[in-house]
């Protein structure tokens, strides 16, 4: 499932989304920067390297699928991306069982 990671309005690039853990509602890819990411990728670098991760608490993280579904995870989303490491990862826990199946 393609979907499109933003920052309120800002684009920062999009994910194939699969499925980590169904019981939980648990989607998580890799992360494709486009846009806008370069002006927050200093911050989020930061939040990554101090906890971790860079979740909703820090930005407000937004999912919009492919076919304009808006996600509203319970568990929120998340994003890490590692000064050390080639790879930037986003996922999103708590997600209704019907978003979680168009991931299949």
């Amino acid at each position: 499932m393609k979907g499109f990671l933003y920052i309120d309005n800002d684009q920062l690039g999009e994910v194939d989304f699969r499925i980590i853990d169904e019981s939980m509602g648990v989607i998580g890819g890799d992360f494709i920067p486009k846009g806008s990411y370069d002006k927050y990728k200093p911050l989020i670098q930061s939040q990554s390297n101090q906890k971790g991760i860079s979740n909703i608490t820090d930005f407000n993280y937004r999912i919009v699928l492919k076919d304009k579904t808006e996600l509203n995870p319970e568990g929120g989303i998340g994003i890490t991306d590692l000064e050390e490491f080639d790879e930037i990862y986003v996922e999103a826990a708590g997600l209704e069982q019907n978003i979680i199946q168009k991931c299949y």
